[in-house]
């Protein structure tokens, strides 16, 4: 399951940023010809800032593809340093940590996601970031401070895959009718054929085995 926002989602969030910090333009036109050109300068520093941006978001990306985490960790310091508050800024920290996960570093992976959680005006980020966490936890044997990062006011958009992942933990710590309502929740949020609900439904069907197994295996030993 791939918690990674798409290249198009990612694109869309950097359009928006570039669209907010060019809102200046519709109050300055009224500033006459000498502000129309103090307003084209500082446009222009906007765009290059942008492109720069984009150039070092793209170094980071291929030191990750490529493993090299030094130099990844070396470009994000630069890119938290010159350009922090964008979207470019956040889809490095998202990506250095899945080289730590990659890595099976999980305390400095848990850190940049944290950052994520902490810094970032995305909410769809956030999620993610507390999806990932949730999954270390997960991996870590660690089940009540899993369920304990999912707490939140708002799942949003992502309330489907928060279900899902409370239904991983609670099958792992064997609380089976836990684990069947949580998946439930998350089948009841999406559609039938979609790749997550055949998954989900999978794994409910699993645990139902499970559940009977346990059962059975209680009532022999008491017989």
């Amino acid at each position: 399951m791939d918690d990674n926002l798409t290249d198009q989602q990612q694109a869309e969030l950097i359009k928006n940023w570039l669209k907010e910090n060019s809102k200046f333009l519709m109050g300055g036109l009224v500033l006459g010809i000498s502000g129309f050109f103090g307003i084209q300068f500082f446009q222009e520093n906007k765009l290059k800032e942008a492109e720069m941006a984009s150039q070092l978001y793209s170094e980071i990306e291929f030191a990750v593809k490529q493993q090299r985490l030094t130099q990844a960790q070396t470009y994000l310091q630069k890119m938290d340093t010159d350009f922090a508050n964008t979207p470019y800024q956040d889809q490095g920290h998202l990506f250095v940590a899945k080289l730590f996960m990659d890595s099976v570093d999980y305390e400095n992976a848990i850190l940049q996601l944290e950052f994520l959680i902490d810094n970032s005006t995305e909410e769809s980020l956030k999620h993610i970031a507390r999806i990932r966490i949730a999954r270390i936890k997960l991996q870590q044997n660690l089940y009540d401070e899993a369920l304990q990062i999912l707490e939140t006011e708002s799942m949003g958009s992502f309330e489907a895959k928060y279900e899902e992942i409370k239904g991983d933990i609670f099958a792992k710590k064997g609380e089976y009718p836990e684990a069947q309502a949580a998946y439930l929740k998350a089948l009841d949020l999406l559609l039938p054929g979609q790749f997550d609900y055949e998954y989900i439904q999978m794994k409910f069907k699993d645990i139902q085995s499970d559940d009977v197994k346990d059962t059975k295996d209680s009532k022999d030993g008491n017989a």
